[in-house]
């Protein structure tokens, strides 16, 4: 059984089409992200999921039960979700205590169930101390720790999580990631998560759908989506790409302008089809050599890794590499065998994807 399940649906702003014929599977205990930039039709999807945005067409059913359609309108209080705004929406003339438990007060009258329950949700969130702050008293990384809680303490069976740390500085994002989705999974919820930043994205997700004007682009996982994009559009929109002129040679190589790659799989490509082979920065190899193939142009140390920029053979490259190289260094640029993407030309056009990027 699914945790949510939604079927061809469309949903509409002023008459404007916002969501075309959209479909999508979320599994029990699984964290799918919805990725895409603004505009695209993530919070519509959410809102539409949680009951605050009516749907024109098709269904949406949350753990086997249908909660839309002809006959069917299943109120937001009903659906058994949590939900996780981008500004907490904390109330602030409240104590921490009390926004955990706004939730439950019309669903729980024992007021010593309610204190437990606000002692557990706190104790999960690693706030048991501070029941008695106000919002103003905390920090960003705890007021969404209490805004989790609130989410919490309903025992939801689908959380709903709409850019929900955007507000937060880089340094606290990546540890309160990793919390939020340890407890989710402790927990065993179910999750839908709305960002546009891919590293937010590839850190929480169990599985990915990147958007694109309504509809979804591709899904599977983040790790999928960024080895093996079906498109070119996916494939910028998750991280820096090369593209580079080839010829298919046989079902597990391809010519390029500097020197033959082999693919560990097949390509499934007709020898002599022409396209663009995609290749990540990290999947370019750098070796220094007086008579290489290759010169780096410019370099940019950024902590994790330098960024080279590398002129092959009338090709520029942008290629990641652990540690910076002299300056204008010849180099012998080469590619290790691993399974290629390669965009053939009639299938770029017909696609119209994103133009190529241009590098340097």
């Amino acid at each position: 059984m699914a945790a949510l399940d939604i079927k061809g649906i469309c949903c509409s702003y002023n008459g404007k089409p916002i969501l075309d014929n959209l479909s999508l599977s979320v599994a029990e205990n699984e964290i799918m992200c919805l990725l895409g930039a603004s505009g695209c039709g993530k919070t519509t999807l959410l809102k539409a999921v949680a009951g605050l945005l009516p749907v024109s067409r098709g269904e949406i059913c949350i753990h086997d039960r249908q909660v839309n359609g002809p006959g069917v309108a299943l109120v937001p209080e009903l659906r058994n979700i949590g939900m996780i705004f981008q500004d907490y929406a904390l109330f602030p003339h409240l104590t921490v205590a009390d926004n955990v438990a706004f939730g439950l007060a019309n669903k729980e009258k024992n007021k010593t169930r309610i204190r437990a329950r606000i002692a557990e949700a706190l104790e999960l969130v690693n706030l048991a101390e501070l029941g008695g702050r106000y919002p103003h008293q905390l920090s960003g990384g705890q007021q969404q720790r209490v805004a989790i809680a609130r989410a919490l303490i309903c025992q939801p069976r689908l959380m709903l999580l709409d850019e929900p740390f955007s507000n937060i500085d880089t340094q606290v994002r990546m540890r309160l990631i990793g919390e939020i989705r340890a407890l989710l999974k402790g927990q065993g919820i179910s999750a839908i998560f709305v960002t546009h930043s891919k590293e937010e994205a590839f850190a929480f997700s169990d599985k990915l759908a990147l958007f694109r004007a309504g509809q979804i682009e591709q899904v599977g996982r983040p790790q999928t989506l960024y080895q093996y994009p079906d498109s070119r559009f996916v494939a910028d929109f998750l991280g820096l790409a090369n593209y580079v002129s080839g010829q298919v040679l046989d079902s597990h190589s391809v010519s390029t302008p500097f020197g033959r790659v082999d693919s560990v799989s097949a390509l499934g490509q007709a020898a002599g089809t022409h396209g663009q082979l995609l290749l990540r920065p990290r999947q370019i190899q750098l070796t220094l050599a007086e008579q290489g193939n290759g010169r780096v142009l410019e370099q940019q140390f950024l902590g994790s890794h330098t960024r080279c920029l590398v002129e092959c053979q009338g090709v520029r490259l942008e290629v990641s590499i652990n540690e910076p190289l002299p300056a204008v260094s010849q180099v012998n640029v080469s590619v290790a065998p691993h399974t290629l993407t390669f965009f053939p030309d009639a299938e770029v056009s017909s696609r119209q994807t994103e133009p190529m990027r241009k590098l340097g």
